[in-house]
């Protein structure tokens, strides 16, 4: 491999990527597989064997979601609508099509759901494709305060050319400053305002917050892609039903699915258009394979009654505690730290998010870093983020996190050698696994 790979990406990008590179010069078409297997492998082991996965932006599916995962369906194309296909001898894929969407628009008490993106950056995407013009502007939270990528000009609305501004933002409510809304929209005119969060420990005010975004004229889109499983188990908060006029999410995360993005609405012209910017729009051909494992997944959100969405959020609860116990600075501590299946640990005393992240990893600890609402402008990442529907899916108890907060602070807090405290976590996850 002699050409630089990504020579645009950053230093310390580009340094792993070299290091990764050196290792595979000369590597022999017959050791691909080898290759591939050996870093699958890898990976298996430590999160789904060795490692506690606090990383608040993945899951695993059910065994029933698995058991009808199909490759050979993903490797297939499928374009167009249910009885004009391009392609013909897909019409078994027509159930998949019409039930669910189906079962999804019932989950998040919507009319109309398009399930076809294959990531919520897409979903959203759409959204700006259809709902804004270039050179438009949209009112998005600050990055510090769980913007996400893309709400901000790196990321969606900068490929559709669109303005974004921050919106006004009340640090003692987590939540957008409902004071100051009114005259920040009449000065910015959006004409889409975006909110949901990649860090969200309680319910945004919805109500409140629409009711201002319709009197200036705008639209307003909630990402429930950290809350769609709290959201379609009917706890945390009902965006559509409160007053938002588009809901986009993605189907994993705490909604416990296979990845892709959902679009929902109850308004039939918003839902044409924005259906029509998915297809033809912005996707052809698209993983119908997705669809089999989503349907499973919904259908089992709305048989167990809520309880795996209220077993997230007691674990989160229940594992904030443990930490603030522990020594760690606890978000959240004067109103039971969450709501939601969210943690969040400011880590500025431990050197910052991406120092105490890099190293809870070395002793199999999982998160990620993020910004805080109250940190300075320009500072780095203070936050850990932390998020319990992985560890909640895979059998940990209260007592188990009140561990895993030990773990976690023999590493940050009292200088415990990772190494040592990476076997110890190991332990932990074989004994729950034999339970």
């Amino acid at each position: 491999m002699s050409e630089e790979p990504a020579p645009w990406a950053s230093s310390v990008a580009r340094a792993r990527i070299a290091e990764v590179a050196a290792a595979l010069d000369g590597l022999a078409p017959e050791r691909v597989t080898e290759t591939v297997r050996d870093a699958l492998r890898d990976h298996a082991r430590r999160f789904d064997a060795e490692g506690i996965v606090l990383y608040a932006g993945t899951n695993v599916m059910s065994p029933a979601a698995r058991s009808v995962s199909e490759p050979l369906v993903s490797s297939r194309p499928s374009m167009g609508w249910p009885g004009e296909k391009y392609q013909s001898g897909l019409d078994a894929l027509d159930t998949l099509e019409v039930l669910t969407p189906k079962l999804i628009a019932g989950l998040v008490g919507a009319r109309f759901a398009e399930v076809r993106s294959h990531s919520a950056t897409m979903a959203n995407l759409a959204v700006y494709t259809a709902l804004t013009a270039p050179g438009d502007t949209i009112a998005v939270l600050p990055e510090r305060a769980g913007g996400h990528t893309s709400h901000h000009a790196v990321g969606a609305p900068g490929v559709r050319g669109l303005r974004v501004v921050d919106l006004p933002y009340d640090v003692d409510a987590y939540d957008v400053d409902l004071d100051a809304l009114p005259g920040f929209l009449a000065a910015e005119r959006p004409r889409l305002v975006v909110i949901g969060a990649s860090l969200l420990l309680f319910p945004h005010r919805v109500a409140e917050i629409a009711a201002a975004v319709a009197d200036a004229g705008a639209v307003l889109l909630y990402d429930a892609s950290h809350m769609a499983g709290l959201v379609a188990a009917g706890r945390f908060q009902r965006p559509l039903a409160e007053g938002a006029q588009v809901l986009t999410f993605s189907t994993y995360k705490s909604f416990g699915g296979p990845p892709g993005g959902v679009i929902a609405t109850d308004d039939p012209a918003l839902a044409e258009r924005l259906s029509a910017a998915v297809f033809p729009g912005l996707t052809a051909n698209y993983d119908a394979g997705r669809l089999a494992p989503l349907a499973v997944t919904a259908a089992e959100i709305m048989a167990d009654g809520g309880a795996y969405a209220d077993a997230c959020v007691a674990a989160a609860r229940a594992l904030a505690a443990a930490l603030q116990d522990e020594g760690f600075t606890v978000a959240g501590a004067d109103r039971g730290f969450t709501d939601s299946h969210h943690v969040a640990v400011d880590a500025a005393a431990l050197g910052g998010g991406s120092a105490a992240m890099g190293r809870l990893a070395e002793a199999g600890v999982y998160l990620s870093a993020i910004g805080l609402p109250w940190q300075a402008p320009g500072e780095p990442d203070r936050g850990l983020r932390l998020g319990t529907q992985e560890v909640v899916r895979r059998g940990f108890t209260p007592d188990d996190l009140k561990v895993t907060a030990r773990l976690m602070a023999d590493v940050l807090l009292r200088g415990a050698d990772p190494a040592t405290v990476r076997e110890a976590a190991a332990g932990l996850r074989q004994e729950i696994a034999a339970r």
